[in-house]
């Protein structure tokens, strides 16, 4: 666990931004009066999903680098972070044909938290605090 600890730290605030928007969205789905035990299920089941997409990729991606930066293969850290990245996409799409197959959740209010997390990452990131300005380690300002 110490090892993913920016991980975690990114994933918690994206939660909370995420959990913002999908507050919201159920507000509007509140006042336009089609708030329903389905679009809260699915509010519930994309944020679930978001965040267990955003955790896989960032885990995967972190314990490719560090292998990578331990002697190991950067091809290999590259090839497993592209299946990564397609068979994260797979899976999505297969949990998420199931459970409208099964009428279970508001399609939309299910699928809104993936495109809420995209979002919310584009914001973290600009808003973020740039370390660009700290001295470089050997006491050396940066030009």
């Amino acid at each position: 666990m110490q090892k993913h600890r920016d991980v975690f730290a990114q994933a918690s605030r994206l939660a909370v931004a995420v959990a913002l928007c999908i507050a919201a969205m159920l507000a509007v789905y509140a006042l336009a009066g089609h708030f329903t035990n389905a679009v809260l299920l699915g509010a519930i089941t994309g944020f679930v999903l978001s965040m267990g997409n955003f955790l896989s990729l960032s885990i995967t991606v972190s314990n490719a680098l560090d292998r990578a930066a331990n002697g190991g293969s950067p091809q290999k850290a590259q090839q497993e972070i592209q299946t990564s990245s397609v068979v994260r996409p797979v899976v999505l799409v297969i949990i998420y044909i199931l459970i409208f197959r099964a009428k279970l959740c508001d399609p939309l209010a299910a699928i809104l938290p993936l495109l809420f997390a995209q979002v919310c990452l584009k914001l973290i990131d600009f808003f973020r605090k740039d370390d660009s300005s700290k001295p470089e380690k050997d006491g050396d300002t940066p030009r």
